[in-house]
Parts: C-alpha cells; sequence; structure tokens
C-alpha cells in the first residue's frame, strides 16, 4: 500500500517542483519616476508596472513631446479646454533605453527583493521648454509569480526540515550508542 502511495504522489510532487511560468499580462518590472528636469507646470509623470511605462498627466494646454535617441518625436496631444484630462499611459516601444531590459537573475527570483535593473533618461519638450525624465526599472518580485511561490516552497521546506529534526533528534539521542558503536 506505501508504494501505491508513492505511486500515486509522485506525479503531482515532479508537477509542483517544475518552474511557474509567469502568470501576469505584464512582466515583473515596474518604472520608478525619479525626477523631471526642470520641473514643468502642468505636466505630471507617475511610474507604473512595466519596465518602460510611465502615466503622463499633462494640464499645460500645449502638447507634450517625447524624443528616443535617434530624435524621433513622439507626441502627444494637450486635452480639450473645460474637461479634466486622464493620465495617459505611455509605453515606450522602439529606440529607447529602456526598450532592451537585461535578464533578471535566479538569484535575484530567490532572494525576494526589488532590484534596480536599469537607470534610464528620456528627453522631452513642452511648447519651448525643454526637460529631461530621469527614471529606472526595477525588478518587482510581487509581479513574478514564480518569485512567490519559490518564497513559500523556500518557506515549507524549512518548516519541514526543523520539524524532521524535532521528530528525529529524540529517536537518534536514544540510539545514539547503537549508532557510534563500532562495527563487529
Amino acid at each position: 500500500m506505501n508504494r501505491w502511495a508513492a505511486a500515486c504522489l509522485l506525479p503531482a510532487l515532479l508537477t509542483g517542483l517544475q518552474p511557474v511560468t509567469a502568470l501576469a499580462d505584464q512582466p515583473p518590472y515596474r518604472t520608478v519616476i525619479e525626477t523631471l528636469v526642470p520641473k514643468t507646470a502642468g505636466v505630471e509623470v507617475a511610474g507604473t508596472t512595466g519596465g518602460c511605462d510611465f502615466l503622463l498627466k499633462n494640464t499645460s494646454g500645449q502638447d507634450v513631446v517625447f524624443f528616443d535617441l535617434t530624435s524621433k518625436p513622439f507626441r502627444f496631444v494637450a486635452s480639450k479646454a473645460g474637461t479634466p484630462p486622464p493620465s495617459l499611459p505611455v509605453h515606450l516601444a522602439g529606440s529607447w533605453p529602456c526598450a532592451a531590459l537585461p535578464a533578471i537573475s535566479e538569484d535575484q527570483r530567490w532572494n525576494h527583493t526589488s532590484v534596480n535593473l536599469l537607470g534610464w533618461s528620456v528627453k522631452g519638450q513642452v511648447g519651448s521648454l525643454a526637460f529631461k525624465l530621469l527614471a529606472h526599472t526595477e525588478y518587482d518580485p510581487a509581479l513574478d509569480p514564480s518569485s512567490e511561490w519559490m518564497f513559500y516552497l523556500r518557506i515549507a521546506a524549512g518548516l519541514i526540515a526543523l520539524g524532521g529534526l524535532l521528530v528525529m533528534a529524540p529517536f537518534l539521542y536514544l540510539r545514539r550508542r547503537q549508532i557510534l558503536a563500532p562495527a563487529r
């Protein structure tokens, strides 16, 4: 009967040990906006999930233009007067410093801590005022399901090892003379 139980549990155990693929639609990156130099009246930028993504709120009444590495302009039109503008999600695709992010190592997933992957900047313009957006992209383990499961698996393995030691310690203590006796 014990072999039957082991044969039934072995496929479930092997399936549980397989790496979990990311179930999220977004990659496990978060954009953190450091500053906008110089401070631009009417333009607010906030970080969001994604490696090259942020939210742009333009209340200046003028178009906001971002320039990629090839100096190609990307224009975001100002909203009509009288209506409060919503924050626009901006995804920088193409020739941007944050377009190619380094891969996440297993150590970074294993440590379960946020890691700064890449610092980057984007040049832009509002009317005649030029500005520079300074930001960085970081790995966020809270957005990575495989990192979450690995964290819980480590805790469970540690508790099982500690429980096994607590159960076996009295047995080994009682049998120490037989275990340490020389073989005949």
